[in-house]
């Protein structure tokens, strides 16, 4: 597997939040409207691909440890800080001021009204406004991608793709969009039993600190309307503390 680092640079607001698992599956849409079967059996192969959220650039989640593991004494303030950069992680260098609540984005509500596309009006002359939920980025994003070197370039080709096209929701109305760089890495090999989730993750066996995160899932393209229950999954948010007993 090959660890890749990708600048993502947004080109319009998003009516998606682009987590890792939300990503990985427009991934393989993507490949499977293609008629590409190289992720037809992956539930029984060793992974091929891993994705992260993106996150604000040269940063990444502060670990969800308990607060005796940080150096801090103003707890109130300190939890309002999400992030700290990959530096200071790794050095393993968990201060106050390491922690940075960053304003890299702004949440909005917008407006929309439901059309008819048959005539291009509100149906029975009604109005029908709802609210519709997008987030615009101020500054730059970025993403890991563990990846099998085998499908590197096609991965990386289809990620500029959805980056083109748009991420997530209303890509017809031009959400989603970004550009994307592949940029050096700035992973470090360390030798350690910890680890920390860049997405969400669902824990079998491991002990581990995190926050919860609950993914109302369904089957999407063909399968969509199957089942109109959604099945909810619980997950460990990211920011994930793991340890892994190596052996």
């Amino acid at each position: 597997m090959e660890l890749l680092t990708l600048k993502i640079i947004p080109k319009s607001a998003f009516a998606t939040i682009p987590k890792g698992d939300t990503i990985f599956g427009q991934i393989l849409s993507y490949l499977f409207l293609k008629k590409d079967t190289t992720f037809k059996n992956y539930l029984n192969e060793k992974p091929k691909l891993i994705v992260s959220d993106m996150m604000p650039f040269g940063y990444i989640y502060k670990p969800a440890l308990p607060l005796k593991c940080f150096d801090t004494r103003d707890k109130k303030q300190f939890r309002k800080k999400k992030f700290i950069s990959i530096q200071d992680l790794q050095n393993g260098d968990l201060s106050l001021d390491n922690c940075k609540n960053i304003e890299y984005k702004i949440d909005n509500i917008v407006v929309k009204n439901y059309i008819n596309r048959a005539t291009f009006t509100t149906s029975k002359d009604d109005f029908a406004p709802y609210n519709m939920f997008e987030t615009s980025y101020l500054q730059n994003l970025w993403m890991f991608v563990l990846v099998d070197p085998f499908i590197k370039d096609k991965i990386l080709n289809t990620i500029e793709d959805i980056g083109k096209f748009g991420f997530g929701k209303d890509v017809s109305i031009g959400k989603g969009n970004f550009k994307v760089e592949k940029i050096q890495t700035q992973v470090k090999e360390i030798d350690s039993n910890y680890y920390i989730s860049v997405s969400p993750t669902i824990l079998k066996g491991y002990e581990a600190y995190y926050d919860v995160f609950v993914r109302f899932g369904k089957f999407g393209l063909d399968k969509a309307f199957d089942n109109v229950f959604k099945k909810p999954v619980l997950m460990a948010d990211s920011g994930a503390v793991i340890k892994i007993d190596k052996k």
